[in-house]
């Protein structure tokens, strides 16, 4: 999926304007968290996802694992709907050819709005930098991603793709109907397996005779200790 267009779709924060914003001090970093953060930073502009910031508002330390922020706090929920993953769970089971997709840096093709680019400023040793474009963990990126998923496969979903938030799959009787469809699609070919017979899906394994026991879920029980 290329750069969706601004126009089209891009990543608004309703911020609470009664939350006071946050500004840390730059918190200390051991040398190896230094080296990589200035790597993965390296990488945020070449590829033009940050641009440099001098004078933000909102600033956040980076964090090295997940961890909620206080701008997510400061973000009511977006109500948009996820859809039912058991329907889409049995939507796709009992089809002949199914292909399981991850979008290619999909979140990252989201433009953030230019008013709230700097309100997810980060410090680092190198200077304060803001995205361009929508980041992982944000409070409702899912739900702006899913939004605009329904909007590009109007008409397909439900039909020969289904979609939950970045998990797709394309469900097929035939292999030249399968071939077609694929290739209105750009993907992360690390993430995906073409024309399979069976596969996992939202945590399922579908196969064309239907839904299947997940191995590693039934593992967990087996391994349980009797009481």
């Amino acid at each position: 999926m290329p750069e969706i267009d601004p126009g089209f779709m891009c990543h608004r924060l309703s911020i609470n304007p009664s939350v006071k914003p946050v500004a840390p001090k730059k918190r200390k970093q051991g040398e190896e968290k230094r080296r990589a953060i200035k790597e993965e930073v390296g990488k945020l502009l070449a590829a033009s996802f940050v641009r440099e910031v001098q004078y933000p508002t909102w600033l956040a330390n980076v964090v090295m694992v997940k961890k909620a922020n206080d701008l997510n706090k400061a973000c009511p929920k977006d109500p948009y709907p996820l859809p039912s993953i058991d329907r889409l769970v049995d939507g796709v089971s009992g089809y002949a050819l199914l292909s399981f997709m991850d979008a290619y840096s999909g979140y990252n093709q989201i433009r953030m709005h230019p008013s709230d680019e700097e309100n997810t400023t980060f410090i680092t040793e190198e200077g304060a930098f803001c995205y361009k474009v929508m980041p992982f963990g944000l409070k409702n990126a899912r739900a702006t991603y899913q939004q605009l998923m329904d909007r590009v496969f109007q008409g397909s979903l439900g039909v020969d793709i289904e979609v939950y938030v970045d998990d797709m799959v394309v469900k097929s009787e035939k292999a030249d109907e399968h071939c077609e469809v694929l290739e209105r699609l750009r993907l992360n070919p690390e993430k995906c397996s073409f024309g399979v017979q069976a596969g996992k899906f939202l945590g399922f394994i579908l196969t064309e005779r239907g839904i299947e026991a997940n191995p590693n879920n039934c593992q967990a029980i087996i391994s349980m200790r009797s009481p």
